[in-house]
């Protein structure tokens, strides 16, 4: 059994939040990594924003304001480098990668690198291709792309398409104007009953009307009034409505940003069996199959034409939505911390050599078949 410390200053958060209340890629993603390491046996702490100590699931959560941990035999520090000294004398060192690589390379941060030589575990080979020269150089870099939760694993395919409802399942910040733009201008006009349902949306209170507080700035403005009757835009929604929303969309259609490292709302989408048109921006290539589980198209006109096709063609829809089922559930969260233990706890010589090669685990079904909506 060893002896694991995280160290995240993300947000105000403990391990309890994952059932509470919606949380970001980052956040969920350490807790879930978290508990698993506690399941396996280890000692798991984790250093967060959160207001006191709490027990979740074999996990200990503790102020950031605690007095430092002088030693442990892994030290994970999420990503920002101020926290690389966090613990003062650790067997190992890691940073795991959860943002752009390149924020690592600010000129005032850069040096806390060289100093405390953390492991970067990199979430996908976008991040492995632009990892700066001026970094210290790990060979091979370690691209561990991140757990799925079983709850969108492993689902049957559909009886039937679902209504020509498309999802936006982000930040709105990520593009959304430019996507409502591509929307109203050169996909509805072709598929007229057709739906833009989008998620993600934060501080935006029930009542609250989006257009009226976000026209001309996350929405575009001068829209005709049917246009934005046609964009659905949702408060604030548990995981489990988001997951439906999601088995209940004919496609994803997503701009991508240079902010995106992973993209955990493509991957769970395919995941679930919901094709996607994204860009090629960042990292979104890698979370879609072109032309198999999706589209990845930059142009705008090709980009709505994709679009119009999966909201229109059943055949075409049904071929992707199984492809996506068949090949896009990833691995889980037990398997993504097994290859980090072997990875950071072991000898990790032979493991650089092998852990890429290694095949995921295949997903159990559902007990309960889900029916189409």
């Amino acid at each position: 059994m060893a002896h694991i410390i995280f160290a995240d200053q993300t947000g105000r958060y403990d391990g309890r939040d994952l059932e509470r209340r919606p949380l970001g890629g980052t956040e969920s993603s350490v807790i879930r990594c978290a508990r698993e390491l506690a399941r396996r046996g280890h000692r798991v702490e984790v250093y967060s924003n959160c207001p006191s100590p709490v027990s979740d699931y074999g996990v200990l959560w503790r102020p950031l304001g605690e007095d430092r941990p002088e030693s442990c035999d892994l030290f994970i520090a999420c990503h920002q480098p101020e926290l690389f000294g966090f613990v003062r004398k650790p067997r190992r060192r890691a940073v795991w990668v959860l943002w752009p690589v390149s924020q690592l390379r600010h000129y005032k941060r850069i040096w806390r690198s060289w100093w405390y030589r953390p492991i970067p575990i990199l979430m996908a080979l976008y991040q492995a291709r632009t990892y700066s020269p001026f970094l210290p150089r790990w060979k091979p870099l370690i691209v561990l792309p991140l757990g799925l939760p079983d709850d969108i694993r492993g689902y049957p395919a559909l009886d039937e398409a679902p209504a020509r409802r498309a999802i936006f399942a982000s930040n709105p910040q990520r593009n959304l104007r430019h996507l409502v733009e591509i929307w109203a201008r050169l996909i509805l006009p072709r598929v007229p009953d057709a739906v833009l349902d989008v998620y993600g949306v934060h501080g935006l209170a029930p009542d609250q009307d989006a257009w009226a507080a976000w026209e001309g700035r996350l929405l575009p403005s001068g829209l005709a009034p049917e246009v934005k009757a046609s964009v659905a835009i949702h408060p604030s929604q548990s995981r489990s409505q988001l997951k439906q929303a999601m088995r209940r969309s004919r496609v994803m259609l997503y701009l991508g940003h240079k902010a995106e490292a992973f993209c955990l709302s493509v991957a769970e989408a395919q995941a679930l069996g919901v094709p996607a048109v994204v860009s090629s921006a960042s990292v979104l290539p890698e979370r879609v199959i072109d032309n198999v589980t999706g589209f990845v198209r930059d142009d705008d006109q090709e980009f709505a034409d994709a679009a119009v096709a999966l909201l229109g063609d059943d055949a075409l829809w049904r071929n992707q939505h199984e492809a996506a089922l068949r090949y896009q559930q990833g691995i889980d969260w037990s398997e993504y911390a097994g290859r980090l233990e072997s990875l950071l706890l072991g000898d990790m010589e032979p493991i650089y050599r092998s852990v890429l090669a290694l095949p995921p685990v295949q997903p159990e079904s559902h007990d309960e078949p889900e029916k189409s909506p």
